[in-house]
């Protein structure tokens, strides 16, 4: 039954930034949280609050979510369109009211009843219900940006790969139980199981094709229950972020979690970055879903945009500077590390001219090849470093059981592996691009040899033979990257110590036994 109550009490004084003191607030609610809306609050104690602010409530009773946009609609239409729309629930639920905020105009405010609450975090918003309804009434009412996939409004991300996986992994129990913190044990039960695959980016025009495990186009700031879109992403500048995770080492994954939280990964972590107001996503070898605002809505390829300015909604009563996912103005530079926009824009510098259609194209072309390349050599240094490390470790180890001869192997392959990683960064010093450090993937590994006796029931040479094979597969796969990429010269070089390593790795090693566990 639909609760409507008369306003009563002592309303507060009448502000432009909030909602209209007398005027009808529209709840809603999804059925299945109504009874436990957290903290101190429950149903009647927000009517009560409502009521005593000076509003007069309106709570239908609709069976889900999927009602909601034609409920925000219908109130809009109506001889008495609400002052404010109160909506509580997750990050799916918010975000299929979106459109619907959009198009009519109306002020939203917030009660975080989700798991990840990712646009309440954005927007500063506090997690206990009852605080987060004081802030609907009190605060301040900011214009933000929705995403669109396909057409469709979102607030937070959309995303395709491992986190379709994690998504795919939440337990019910879990959640409910962990709260948040079920995040964890489903990513680490998908870790060993991902795919890598071929996505194509068209950013404002500009193509950039990468191998990936996932691939984040984000109009808010956080997304995953925590993770951060990008140090620089706010979801009031009417951009796009994006960033994508090429593919990584299990160990170097678990590593570049803080990371991630932050939104400081770079390329030297395997996370590259692009920004613009259209992005299109294909996945060439097949579809691949979409997950959107932690649902999933389609399947690539897929549109996006951005919907500038399209929702007011009841924030702290703070400067938006001093909020994390808003801010009066952005950085033209922010953190792209493959593309920019070219086009004008007013700056803390000034306005930054608009390129000729001539500059941009050819300006579009070379950062196109140049974000290949620099992402192809980064992975062949990546590749044969982690190589030369695997071999330093087993060598080294003093219980590894193997004999001098495939020690001795060990220290050559290493060292062609490590002449592998000299001449990607060779390429790179040429191109004025950063290097890798020469330590950074060794203290990523470092305990990669424990890891060889998990391979139980295999002599320890069979096992440690598995594991080059593994290794060489990996740069083997780079080399054909940066040649793919458009560096026959640096793939030819690398070619020639793969091919002594593999030698060795044939000679000196038995063969791996096939189809065991890695």
């Amino acid at each position: 039954m639909a609760m409507h109550d008369p306003g009563g009490g002592a309303p507060p004084p009448q502000t432009p930034n909030r909602p209209s003191v007398g005027g009808r607030v529209l709840v809603l609610i999804p059925p299945g949280k109504r009874d436990r809306l957290g903290g101190n609050l429950t149903p009647d104690s927000l009517l009560a609050r409502l009521r005593k602010a000076g509003f007069c409530p309106d709570m239908p009773d609709l069976d889900s979510p999927d009602a909601f946009p034609g409920a925000i609609r219908a109130a809009a239409g109506s001889d008495d369109p609400p002052a404010l729309v109160l909506v509580g629930g997750g990050d799916g639920t918010l975000s299929a009211v979106a459109d619907a905020m959009a198009d009519t105009g109306l002020t939203l405010g917030i009660l975080p009843l989700g798991t990840a609450n990712d646009l309440a975090r954005t927007l500063g918003l506090p997690f206990d219900p009852a605080a987060a309804l004081e802030v609907a009434l009190t605060g301040r009412r900011r214009s933000i940006d929705i995403g669109t996939i396909d057409g469709r409004g979102f607030f937070n991300v959309a995303s395709i790969g491992l986190s379709v996986d994690v998504a795919d992994a939440l337990d019910s129990h879990e959640k409910r139980r962990l709260g948040i913190g079920a995040y964890i044990p489903a990513l680490f039960r998908v870790m060993t199981r991902h795919r890598r695959f071929r996505v194509r980016l068209t950013v404002d025009g500009r193509n950039v094709e990468m191998r990936a495990v996932m691939v984040a186009i984000g109009n808010g700031r956080h997304h995953g229950g925590g993770l951060t879109v990008s140090a620089a992403a706010t979801i009031d500048d009417g951009m796009l972020d994006v960033y994508v995770i090429e593919p990584v080492s299990h160990w170097r994954m678990a590593l570049m979690l803080p990371a991630l939280r932050l939104g400081t990964a770079g390329p030297w972590m395997g996370v590259h970055r692009l920004s613009g107001r259209t992005v299109r996503v294909e996945t060439p070898a097949k579809p691949k879903r979409v997950n959107v605002d932690g649902e999933i809505l389609t399947r690539t390829p897929a549109e996006f945009g951005v919907r500038a300015g399209a929702v007011s909604v009841m924030t702290p009563d703070r400067p938006a500077a001093d909020l994390p996912g808003t801010s009066p103005v952005r950085s033209l530079a922010g953190d792209r590390s493959i593309a920019g926009d070219t086009r004008s824009r007013d700056t803390p510098a000034g306005k930054v001219p608009m390129l000729s259609d001539e500059e941009a194209a050819m300006s579009a072309e070379d950062e196109r090849l140049a974000a290949e390349i620099e992402i192809a050599l980064q992975d062949m240094a990546r590749a044969a470093r982690e190589g030369e490390a695997l071999t330093r470790r087993m060598a080294e180890s003093p219980h590894s059981g193997l004999s001098d001869t495939v020690i001795a192997a060990l220290g050559q392959i290493g060292a062609d592996w490590a002449r592998i990683a000299v001449v990607a960064d060779d390429a790179l010093d040429a191109m004025d691009l950063p290097t890798r450090d020469a330590d950074d993937d060794r203290a990523l590994i470092e305990d990669v040899v424990d890891w060889l006796e998990g391979l139980v029931g295999m002599p320890v040479e069979t096992r440690a033979s598995q594991r080059l094979h593994h290794a060489a597969a990996r740069i083997e796969v780079a080399i054909d990257e940066v040649r793919r990429a458009g560096d026959p010269a640096s793939a030819d070089a690398a070619t020639v110590a793969y091919d002594d390593a593999w030698r060795l790795i044939n000679t000196a090693l038995p063969a791996p036994v096939e189809g065991a566990e890695d």
